[in-house]
Protein backbone atom coordinates (compact mmCIF):
# COMPACT_ATOMS: atom_id res chain seq x y z
CA UNK A 1 0.00 0.00 0.00
CA UNK A 2 1.28 3.01 -0.96
CA UNK A 3 2.47 5.42 2.38
CA UNK A 4 2.72 9.33 0.37
CA UNK A 5 6.39 9.46 0.84
CA UNK A 6 7.89 7.65 -1.94
CA UNK A 7 6.25 8.47 -5.55
CA UNK A 8 6.86 6.27 -8.94
CA UNK A 9 6.91 8.77 -12.52
CA UNK A 10 6.96 7.10 -15.12
CA UNK A 11 6.46 7.47 -18.64
CA UNK A 12 7.31 9.24 -22.42
CA UNK A 13 5.86 13.06 -22.07
CA UNK A 14 8.62 13.85 -20.51
CA UNK A 15 7.25 17.47 -20.36
CA UNK A 16 3.89 16.52 -17.97
CA UNK A 17 5.89 13.69 -15.78
CA UNK A 18 8.69 17.06 -15.16
CA UNK A 19 5.97 19.17 -14.32
CA UNK A 20 4.42 16.84 -11.61
CA UNK A 21 7.92 16.55 -10.36
CA UNK A 22 8.67 20.46 -9.69
CA UNK A 23 5.13 19.75 -8.23
CA UNK A 24 5.68 17.34 -5.79
CA UNK A 25 9.02 19.51 -4.82
CA UNK A 26 7.21 22.89 -4.38
CA UNK A 27 4.36 21.00 -2.19
CA UNK A 28 6.56 19.75 0.08
CA UNK A 29 9.11 22.18 0.55
CA UNK A 30 8.84 25.38 2.09
CA UNK A 31 9.78 28.24 0.14
CA UNK A 32 13.54 29.33 0.64
CA UNK A 33 14.39 25.70 1.56
CA UNK A 34 14.59 24.01 -1.80
CA UNK A 35 18.96 24.67 -2.34
CA UNK A 36 19.39 22.94 0.78
CA UNK A 37 17.30 19.85 0.69
CA UNK A 38 15.65 19.08 -2.42
CA UNK A 39 18.40 15.71 -3.78
CA UNK A 40 18.99 15.05 -7.15
CA UNK A 41 20.35 12.01 -7.44
CA UNK A 42 21.27 9.89 -10.62
CA UNK A 43 20.37 6.04 -10.99
CA UNK A 44 23.14 5.47 -13.17
CA UNK A 45 25.53 6.56 -11.37
CA UNK A 46 24.56 5.52 -7.51
CA UNK A 47 23.80 2.00 -5.87
CA UNK A 48 20.71 1.80 -3.86
CA UNK A 49 22.49 1.59 -0.19
CA UNK A 50 23.53 5.24 -1.12
CA UNK A 51 20.42 6.09 -2.11
CA UNK A 52 18.62 4.53 0.67
CA UNK A 53 21.03 6.23 3.18
CA UNK A 54 20.41 9.68 1.55
CA UNK A 55 16.45 8.76 1.77
CA UNK A 56 17.09 8.14 5.17
CA UNK A 57 19.07 11.34 6.28
CA UNK A 58 17.14 14.51 7.70
CA UNK A 59 17.07 17.50 6.32
CA UNK A 60 18.44 21.22 7.33
CA UNK A 61 15.69 22.85 9.33
CA UNK A 62 12.86 20.85 7.70
CA UNK A 63 11.30 18.00 5.33
CA UNK A 64 13.65 16.26 2.13
CA UNK A 65 13.18 15.38 -1.38
CA UNK A 66 15.29 13.16 -2.95
CA UNK A 67 14.72 12.92 -6.43
CA UNK A 68 16.50 10.11 -8.59
CA UNK A 69 16.95 10.43 -11.80
CA UNK A 70 17.02 7.12 -14.47
CA UNK A 71 15.30 5.34 -11.68
CA UNK A 72 15.78 1.76 -13.80
CA UNK A 73 18.89 2.43 -14.01
CA UNK A 74 19.58 1.54 -10.40
CA UNK A 75 22.83 -0.34 -9.75
CA UNK A 76 21.48 -3.35 -7.48
CA UNK A 77 23.76 -6.53 -7.02
CA UNK A 78 21.35 -10.23 -7.61
CA UNK A 79 20.25 -11.32 -4.06
CA UNK A 80 21.44 -7.78 -2.60
CA UNK A 81 19.64 -7.72 0.96
CA UNK A 82 19.86 -3.73 0.80
CA UNK A 83 16.91 -3.85 -1.69
CA UNK A 84 14.86 -5.86 1.02
CA UNK A 85 15.66 -2.96 3.32
CA UNK A 86 14.61 -0.29 0.70
CA UNK A 87 11.04 -1.89 0.10
CA UNK A 88 10.70 -2.75 3.86
CA UNK A 89 11.65 1.27 4.32
CA UNK A 90 9.07 2.19 1.35
CA UNK A 91 6.30 0.03 2.95
CA UNK A 92 6.96 2.13 6.54
CA UNK A 93 7.94 5.40 4.84
CA UNK A 94 9.68 8.09 5.77
CA UNK A 95 8.18 10.86 7.46
CA UNK A 96 10.62 13.89 6.99
CA UNK A 97 11.55 12.60 3.61
CA UNK A 98 10.07 11.86 0.20
CA UNK A 99 11.35 9.99 -2.52
CA UNK A 100 10.80 10.66 -6.11
CA UNK A 101 11.94 8.07 -8.67
CA UNK A 102 12.03 9.11 -12.22
CA UNK A 103 12.17 7.02 -15.10
CA UNK A 104 10.61 6.47 -18.79
CA UNK A 105 9.67 3.44 -18.03
CA UNK A 106 10.67 0.49 -15.42
CA UNK A 107 10.64 -3.06 -15.63
CA UNK A 108 7.90 -4.74 -13.60
CA UNK A 109 8.48 -7.67 -14.25
CA UNK A 110 11.66 -8.14 -12.12
CA UNK A 111 10.92 -8.66 -8.66
CA UNK A 112 12.11 -5.12 -7.28
CA UNK A 113 10.43 -3.00 -9.65
CA UNK A 114 7.09 -4.91 -9.32
CA UNK A 115 6.88 -4.53 -5.47
CA UNK A 116 8.38 -1.21 -5.49
CA UNK A 117 5.22 -0.14 -7.62
CA UNK A 118 2.53 -1.54 -5.54
CA UNK A 119 4.20 0.40 -2.27
CA UNK A 120 4.57 3.78 -4.42
CA UNK A 121 2.14 6.16 -5.53
CA UNK A 122 2.20 5.48 -9.17
CA UNK A 123 2.04 7.95 -11.89
CA UNK A 124 2.54 6.79 -15.92
CA UNK A 125 2.60 9.60 -18.25
CA UNK A 126 1.46 8.97 -21.41
CA UNK A 127 1.83 11.01 -24.77
CA UNK A 128 -1.34 12.55 -25.62
CA UNK A 129 -3.29 11.60 -28.78
CA UNK A 130 -3.66 14.01 -31.33
CA UNK A 131 -7.34 15.35 -30.79
CA UNK A 132 -6.52 15.71 -26.50
CA UNK A 133 -3.43 18.27 -27.66
CA UNK A 134 -5.90 21.42 -28.45
CA UNK A 135 -7.39 20.95 -24.82
CA UNK A 136 -4.04 20.92 -23.18
CA UNK A 137 -3.64 24.24 -25.39
CA UNK A 138 -6.63 25.31 -24.49
CA UNK A 139 -6.06 24.39 -20.66
CA UNK A 140 -2.46 25.67 -20.27
CA UNK A 141 -3.64 29.49 -21.42
CA UNK A 142 -6.86 29.37 -19.02
CA UNK A 143 -4.40 28.55 -16.26
CA UNK A 144 -3.01 32.68 -17.52
CA UNK A 145 -6.34 34.05 -17.85
CA UNK A 146 -6.58 33.57 -22.41
CA UNK A 147 -9.52 31.49 -23.87
CA UNK A 148 -8.74 30.43 -26.98
CA UNK A 149 -11.04 29.66 -30.04
CA UNK A 150 -11.37 26.28 -30.76
CA UNK A 151 -10.24 26.64 -34.35
CA UNK A 152 -7.05 28.89 -33.41
CA UNK A 153 -6.14 25.71 -30.93
CA UNK A 154 -6.79 23.26 -33.46
CA UNK A 155 -4.72 25.45 -36.13
CA UNK A 156 -1.71 25.63 -33.39
CA UNK A 157 -2.11 21.95 -32.90
CA UNK A 158 -1.43 20.89 -36.08
CA UNK A 159 1.30 23.80 -37.51
CA UNK A 160 3.43 23.30 -34.23
CA UNK A 161 5.37 20.66 -33.00
CA UNK A 162 3.53 17.80 -31.33
CA UNK A 163 5.59 18.04 -28.50
CA UNK A 164 4.20 19.41 -25.59
CA UNK A 165 7.89 21.28 -24.33
CA UNK A 166 7.86 23.07 -27.59
CA UNK A 167 3.98 23.93 -27.74
CA UNK A 168 4.36 25.36 -24.07
CA UNK A 169 6.95 27.49 -25.11
CA UNK A 170 5.26 28.43 -28.49
CA UNK A 171 2.08 29.47 -26.08
CA UNK A 172 4.40 31.54 -23.71
CA UNK A 173 5.75 33.72 -27.52
CA UNK A 174 2.14 33.48 -27.89
CA UNK A 175 1.33 35.46 -24.76
CA UNK A 176 3.36 38.03 -25.25
CA UNK A 177 2.24 38.20 -28.81
CA UNK A 178 -0.79 39.18 -27.55
CA UNK A 179 -1.73 42.86 -27.01
CA UNK A 180 -2.60 44.64 -23.65
CA UNK A 181 -5.77 43.75 -22.14
CA UNK A 182 -6.07 41.46 -24.61
CA UNK A 183 -7.30 38.48 -23.41
CA UNK A 184 -9.10 35.99 -26.22
CA UNK A 185 -6.70 33.96 -28.54
CA UNK A 186 -8.07 34.08 -32.45
CA UNK A 187 -7.06 32.08 -35.69
CA UNK A 188 -5.97 35.42 -36.75
CA UNK A 189 -3.80 35.86 -33.64
CA UNK A 190 -2.21 32.03 -34.10
CA UNK A 191 -1.81 32.93 -37.55
CA UNK A 192 0.17 36.33 -36.96
CA UNK A 193 2.44 34.68 -34.70
CA UNK A 194 3.25 31.37 -36.88
CA UNK A 195 3.18 32.88 -39.86
CA UNK A 196 2.95 36.77 -40.57
CA UNK A 197 4.67 36.99 -43.47
CA UNK A 198 3.85 33.81 -45.62
CA UNK A 199 1.26 34.08 -48.95
CA UNK A 200 0.13 30.81 -48.08
CA UNK A 201 -0.61 28.73 -44.72
CA UNK A 202 -1.65 25.30 -44.55
CA UNK A 203 -5.51 26.24 -44.34
CA UNK A 204 -4.94 27.79 -47.77
CA UNK A 205 -4.06 24.02 -49.16
CA UNK A 206 -7.03 22.76 -47.28
CA UNK A 207 -9.64 25.19 -48.85
CA UNK A 208 -8.33 24.80 -52.08
CA UNK A 209 -9.02 21.11 -51.63
CA UNK A 210 -12.02 21.03 -50.28
CA UNK A 211 -13.63 23.53 -52.96
CA UNK A 212 -11.66 21.40 -55.90
CA UNK A 213 -9.17 23.96 -56.98
CA UNK A 214 -6.28 21.47 -57.84
CA UNK A 215 -4.42 24.69 -59.33
CA UNK A 216 -4.39 26.40 -55.99
CA UNK A 217 -3.69 23.65 -54.01
CA UNK A 218 -0.30 22.98 -55.96
CA UNK A 219 0.84 26.39 -55.79
CA UNK A 220 0.04 27.16 -52.23
CA UNK A 221 1.98 23.40 -51.68
CA UNK A 222 5.02 24.91 -53.52
CA UNK A 223 4.59 28.18 -51.31
CA UNK A 224 4.48 27.15 -48.41
CA UNK A 225 7.76 25.08 -49.08
CA UNK A 226 9.48 27.86 -50.74
CA UNK A 227 8.66 29.84 -47.66
CA UNK A 228 10.08 27.51 -45.11
CA UNK A 229 7.58 25.23 -44.50
CA UNK A 230 8.64 21.60 -43.01
CA UNK A 231 7.54 18.92 -45.70
CA UNK A 232 6.84 16.68 -43.30
CA UNK A 233 4.26 19.55 -41.09
CA UNK A 234 2.89 19.14 -44.78
CA UNK A 235 2.30 15.74 -44.65
CA UNK A 236 1.08 15.54 -40.72
CA UNK A 237 -1.59 17.83 -41.97
CA UNK A 238 -3.03 16.34 -45.36
CA UNK A 239 -2.63 12.95 -42.88
CA UNK A 240 -4.61 14.28 -40.12
CA UNK A 241 -7.21 16.22 -42.44
CA UNK A 242 -7.86 12.72 -44.42
CA UNK A 243 -7.83 10.31 -41.51
CA UNK A 244 -10.19 12.86 -39.40
CA UNK A 245 -12.64 13.45 -42.33
CA UNK A 246 -12.86 9.08 -42.80
CA UNK A 247 -13.41 9.10 -39.02
CA UNK A 248 -15.84 11.97 -39.19
CA UNK A 249 -17.64 9.91 -41.59
CA UNK A 250 -17.59 6.84 -39.48
CA UNK A 251 -18.79 8.29 -36.44
CA UNK A 252 -21.38 7.25 -34.87
CA UNK A 253 -21.80 9.57 -31.29
CA UNK A 254 -21.14 13.42 -30.96
CA UNK A 255 -18.97 12.44 -28.16
CA UNK A 256 -16.78 11.06 -31.15
CA UNK A 257 -17.03 13.59 -33.67
CA UNK A 258 -15.73 16.53 -29.98
CA UNK A 259 -12.79 14.35 -30.50
CA UNK A 260 -12.16 15.15 -34.15
CA UNK A 261 -12.84 18.48 -33.57
CA UNK A 262 -14.73 20.82 -31.48
CA UNK A 263 -14.84 23.67 -33.79
CA UNK A 264 -18.20 23.82 -35.92
CA UNK A 265 -16.87 25.32 -38.71
CA UNK A 266 -13.81 22.41 -39.15
CA UNK A 267 -16.53 19.56 -38.79
CA UNK A 268 -18.32 21.34 -42.11
CA UNK A 269 -15.22 21.75 -44.10
CA UNK A 270 -14.41 17.57 -43.24
CA UNK A 271 -17.76 17.21 -43.96
CA UNK A 272 -17.21 19.16 -47.97
CA UNK A 273 -14.34 17.05 -48.04
CA UNK A 274 -15.86 13.77 -47.65
CA UNK A 275 -18.47 14.75 -49.79
CA UNK A 276 -15.88 14.87 -52.84
CA UNK A 277 -14.82 11.11 -51.92
CA UNK A 278 -17.79 8.95 -51.84
CA UNK A 279 -18.10 5.79 -50.99
CA UNK A 280 -14.64 4.09 -50.77
CA UNK A 281 -12.99 6.56 -52.34
CA UNK A 282 -11.99 8.76 -48.73
CA UNK A 283 -10.57 5.26 -47.61
CA UNK A 284 -8.32 4.68 -50.65
CA UNK A 285 -7.25 8.58 -50.32
CA UNK A 286 -6.22 7.63 -46.63
CA UNK A 287 -4.42 5.08 -47.65
CA UNK A 288 -2.71 6.94 -50.70
CA UNK A 289 -1.43 9.66 -48.08
CA UNK A 290 0.45 7.21 -45.78
CA UNK A 291 1.63 5.29 -49.08
CA UNK A 292 3.04 8.59 -50.58
CA UNK A 293 4.49 10.13 -47.29
CA UNK A 294 6.35 7.09 -46.93
CA UNK A 295 7.95 7.01 -50.87
CA UNK A 296 8.80 10.97 -49.87
CA UNK A 297 10.29 9.58 -46.57
CA UNK A 298 12.71 6.63 -48.51
CA UNK A 299 12.63 8.31 -52.18
CA UNK A 300 15.62 10.89 -53.70
CA UNK A 301 13.20 13.24 -55.28
CA UNK A 302 12.47 16.45 -53.89
CA UNK A 303 9.25 16.67 -51.48
CA UNK A 304 7.51 19.58 -53.68
CA UNK A 305 7.59 16.38 -56.32
CA UNK A 306 5.49 13.82 -54.01
CA UNK A 307 4.08 16.45 -52.39
CA UNK A 308 2.42 17.37 -56.06
CA UNK A 309 1.87 13.76 -57.02
CA UNK A 310 -0.21 13.40 -53.92
CA UNK A 311 -2.56 16.42 -55.12
CA UNK A 312 -3.23 15.13 -58.23
CA UNK A 313 -3.45 11.17 -56.95
CA UNK A 314 -6.17 12.84 -54.34
CA UNK A 315 -7.69 14.92 -57.41
CA UNK A 316 -8.34 12.12 -59.52
CA UNK A 317 -10.27 9.97 -56.97
CA UNK A 318 -12.70 12.93 -56.32
CA UNK A 319 -13.72 12.54 -60.24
Amino acid sequence: MASGSLYLLTGTETFLRRRRLAQLVEERLPEGLGDFNYVRIDGKETSLVDILSTWEERGFGGDRVIHVDNADKIRMKKDDKVSELFLKRAKTGVPHALMILEAESVDRRKSFYKKLSALAVSEEFKPLRDYQVPGFIAGELSAKGYVIDPDAAEFMAMFTSSELMVISSELEKLILYMGPGQTRITLDSVRGLLMPSRQYTLFDMQDALVDGKKDLAIRAVHGLLEEGTSPVAIWRFINNMMERAWRLVNADSKAEINRISRSSFYISRLQQLAGRLRGNKLERAVVDCRKLSIAARQGSLTPGFYLEQLINTLFQRMR
